[in-house]
């Protein structure tokens, strides 16, 4: 058995090198062989529906991919930064809005090549979701230490950063922009949305959406790469403002579960989406998000995921 002050030393310094992280304020509480638990405090900056005060899915699924994948520190007896190659996560109910969220996270099967791992989140009285995720060994492809990956590591200023604002009346904000088609008011009442920085965007006559290139977003220093959680909670919010706008939903699409792909490293740039409802009823929605940089023929991740709708 390792030595436990050893390996939460390891996890910090793994955790501490990632911005995303940092700007979410992600802490550490324990560490020891094949477990790992970490806290998400509550903020007002990750807030998805304003009104309800709860905070976004997508900061949920980055706090679980980054408990999963720094959990692999305390699977394996020599590090190995392995990406994520998919994960799916299931909601089973909103977080409380005022109180942090905790997750914990082991590895159930280890192969030569995949880690095999699940994650719980939950808070004091309540399991809010839970994840499953296969991670990549990269072996002597991939790097050798938490040092090495601290070489690359830069940490931006957040003080800098414009504090999200929270919309007073979602209600009346949608139907303002049911009424002007000014679909930028939207994102201007969802904290999350400004937090990692999403936006509409018109391309090929299709509704399309951009995660802005933000050094805060960053979850693997090296390349650097958009942190895997971001990039999900980019494909989540786009998948409820897609509903939002197209069908017309009168409240906040409820997430119910979501599924995703990476394909390829997200970049640090500008990433897209579009979205396909593939079938929607009276109360669940069916809808597949397609992510991608360079071109939509080099998809970087694809999602599915079901949304309530009443």
């Amino acid at each position: 058995m390792r030595d436990e002050s050893l390996l939460l030393n390891q996890v910090e310094g793994f955790v501490g090198v990632l911005a995303q992280c940092q700007r979410l304020g992600l802490k550490v509480l324990s560490a020891r062989d094949n477990e790992l638990v970490m806290e998400l405090p509550y903020s007002e900056a990750i807030i998805g529906n304003p009104d309800t005060g709860v905070i976004h899915g997508g900061a949920i699924t980055t706090l679980m991919d980054t408990t999963a994948g720094a959990a692999v520190i305390c699977a394996l007896q020599d590090f190995d930064l392995c990406p994520t190659l998919d994960l799916r996560v299931d909601y089973m109910r909103s977080a409380k809005p005022g109180q942090s969220v905790y997750a914990r996270a082991s590895c159930y099967r280890v192969t030569s090549s995949i880690l095999f791992m699940r994650c719980e989140a939950y808070q004091v009285d309540r399991t809010v979701a839970h994840c499953v995720a296969t991670f990549v060994r990269m072996g002597s492809k991939g790097i050798s230490s938490v040092d090495q990956m601290a070489l690359g590591s830069h940490i931006p200023n957040f003080s800098s950063l414009p504090k999200p604002t929270i919309s007073s009346d979602f209600k009346q904000v949608l139907a303002q922009v049911d009424a002007s088609k000014d679909y930028s008011a939207l994102i201007a009442a969802i904290p999350y949305a400004q937090f990692i920085g999403i936006e509409f965007y018109e391309q090929r006559d299709t509704q399309t959406f951009r995660l802005r290139q933000q050094a805060s977003n960053i979850g693997n220093p090296t390349l650097p790469a958009i942190h895997g959680g971001v990039l999900g909670g980019f494909m989540e919010l786009a998948g409820a403002l897609h509903l939002l706008v197209s069908q017309s939903t009168p409240k906040f699409p409820k997430i119910i579960d979501f599924s995703l792909d990476y394909l390829r490293a997200g970049q640090d740039r500008d990433t897209y989406a579009f979205c396909e409802v593939t079938r929607q009823g009276g109360r669940v929605a069916n809808i597949e998000v397609h992510a991608w940089q360079e071109s939509r023929d080099k998809p970087i991740a694809l999602a599915r995921a079901h949304f309530l709708l009443e």
